[in-house]
């Protein structure tokens, strides 16, 4: 399984860390509602993509996204 971060989030839509911190949020309550009472963790701060993707109604990467980008000086 593919996750994203609040930072991840946003480096690749430009929004803001508030946001941001909200998209997570809802989706970590979707996946409690869904069973996995392991989102349901206050400190966990990665959700599954295709959650975010469903969401926003638009792509982002995972991870292996924020590995291409070069780290910034």
């Amino acid at each position: 399984m593919i996750t994203i971060s609040k930072n991840e989030i946003m480096i690749q839509t430009g929004y803001t860390h508030s946001i941001a911190s909200r998209i997570i949020r809802e989706a970590k309550q979707y996946m409690v509602n869904e069973g996995y009472n392991f989102y349901a963790n206050k400190r966990l701060n990665r959700v599954p993509v295709e959650v975010v993707n469903q969401m926003l109604g638009i792509e982002l990467k995972g991870s292996e996204y924020i590995g291409n980008i070069p780290p910034e000086r």
